[in-house]
């Protein structure tokens, strides 16, 4: 659901008659191209991934890629007149893959693009370049007041304040996207699989053809070439090297540290610049809550894929015994941490991992039962109350979620604490629907469904509701 909504805002701005520069970002480990290549399919589309040799080379690599559309018999001598003669191509969408390295290989790239697409805008052509990139941050600083692209479309509107740069950002998929990848998954093992294997494509290839996602992680991290047991740590690796530091703070997130004081504590010396580098590769959100003004400071940190908060947690600690079992060989060895370790802590993966569900939940699923969509979702926090989820719908209803942890049935009293949070806050006041929302994976006490049934306020929602098809919004 996450991804489609993606490929739709992308197809809405493909749309766009003008001139149009766009930033794709993913995250570490995740490329957005395909999901750029399936919202510009269709018409004059060129994609070019750059070679990542000299500027020279890259650029007459790009020339070879437009020359059945190109006006010129000579490539031109440099990136202004490359992507100035485009205009001349139109209609055109250019894709380019990781521009990062054209930029790596001529530190004057951006500003040869920033002449470019000036006479580009002058001409009106639709002409449409797309920059995918797994990084966070190329947009927002080509949007800076002392970019080359600001520069060139002050130059078109004096005065103005424009954004020459639309950026989309691709997020962590939800278990709906996990659904639609994986449809066999249904229920509890939809919500199991993707608490273990998370929201990135790239994970979901080992879900294989066969199995539950026990089977599947059991396949990951013991048979043929274990890639589970390196997984999340490989990936960092290749991204910044000495990972020691880097490594410290996602283990410390995902094992319950959320604020910056609990950061801190557990992390000696200085964190603070490590923490940005994650947040820059979109390995760890800051989450903020809902009634959040722009610039508050409140923030939680979790890392953004549920199978990373999974491995970080889990199976990190146990990969010594993991890679000292494959390389001597003695099955009962990496059975036994399977046995041991790994599966018991199923139940607590999906706990830890609820909260999001619950989000996409109101974000993505919740039509059906409550009437309409959120138009936002995310925690709730302050002075005498914390809901893990809360949000608006559609409707204009609001919703504070509590999130039963089992493993008994809810019991009725939870909803005599939720009343007294919701008291305490100040989101929703004055609404006259204020819904209670009660999660939980155990059931509900008969006294729980008996209350809901007389209160049109509350409303429990179990693993059907939660695991159930989302409509989707075509």
């Amino acid at each position: 659901m996450l991804f489609y909504e993606t490929v739709e805002r992308l197809r809405s701005l493909a749309a766009d008659p003008e001139p149009l520069l766009v930033s794709v970002e993913g995250r570490l480990g995740h490329s957005p191209l395909s999901v750029v290549l399936q919202a510009t399919e269709g018409g004059r589309r060129v994609l070019f991934v750059p070679p990542g040799l000299t500027d020279r080379d890259n650029r007459r690599a790009l020339a070879v890629r437009l020359a059945p559309l190109a006006p010129w018999k000579v490539p031109p001598d440099d990136w202004r007149e490359l992507f100035a003669a485009m205009a001349e191509m139109a209609p055109l969408t250019l894709v380019i893959e990781e521009p990062g390295a054209l930029a790596a290989a001529n530190r004057t790239f951006w500003h040869e693009l920033g002449q470019a697409w000036s006479e580009v805008r002058r001409s009106g052509a639709r002409v449409h370049l797309f920059l995918s990139s797994q990084g966070r941050g190329l947009g927002e600083t080509l949007n800076t007041p002392d970019s080359p692209l600001w520069e060139a479309a002050m130059r078109i509107q004096p005065g103005a304040t424009p954004a020459p740069v639309r950026v989309v950002h691709l997020g962590i998929g939800t278990h709906y996207d996990l659904a639609a990848a994986v449809p066999r998954w249904q229920g509890g093992e939809l919500l199991l699989g993707w608490s273990v294997f998370g929201g990135l494509p790239g994970s979901w290839g080992l879900a294989g053809s066969r199995g539950s996602p026990a089977a599947a992680l059991r396949r990951g991290l013991l048979r043929g070439s274990r890639p589970l047991v390196e997984g999340p740590m490989a990936l960092l690796e290749r991204a910044v090297g000495k990972a020691n530091r880097y490594a410290a703070i996602l283990r410390a997130i995902a094992t319950g540290a959320e604020s910056w004081p609990e950061l801190s504590a557990r992390i000696p010396g200085t964190a603070g610049p490590y923490l940005l580098r994650l947040r820059e590769l979109g390995l760890v959100d800051a989450q903020r809550p809902v009634d959040a003004p722009p610039r508050s400071r409140r923030t939680r940190y979790r890392l953004s894929d549920p199978h990373e908060a999974f491995w970080w947690s889990v199976i990190h600690r146990l990969r010594p015994g993991l890679v000292a079992a494959a390389a001597a060989g003695p099955e009962s060895t990496a059975e036994r941490i399977w046995k041991e370790a790994i599966r018991p802590s199923f139940a607590h993966a999906v706990r830890h991992a609820l909260p999001l569900i619950c989000r996409n939940y109101l974000r993505f699923g919740c039509e059906p039962v409550l009437g309409a969509r959120a138009r936002t979702a995310g925690p709730l926090w302050g002075s005498g109350f914390d809901f893990p989820v809360a949000g608006t719908l559609a409707s204009g209803a609001v919703c504070y979620g509590h999130i039963h942890p089992g493993p008994a049935p809810a019991p009725a009293a939870i909803l005599q604490d939720l009343d007294r949070q919701i008291r305490a806050t100040r989101y929703g006041y004055g609404r006259q629907a204020r819904l209670r929302l009660i999660f939980s994976l155990t059931g509900f006490e008969r006294e729980l469904q008996r209350m809901a049934v007389r209160d049109a306020r509350v409303w429990l929602i179990g693993e059907e509701e939660l695991a159930a098809e989302a409509r989707q919004p075509w």
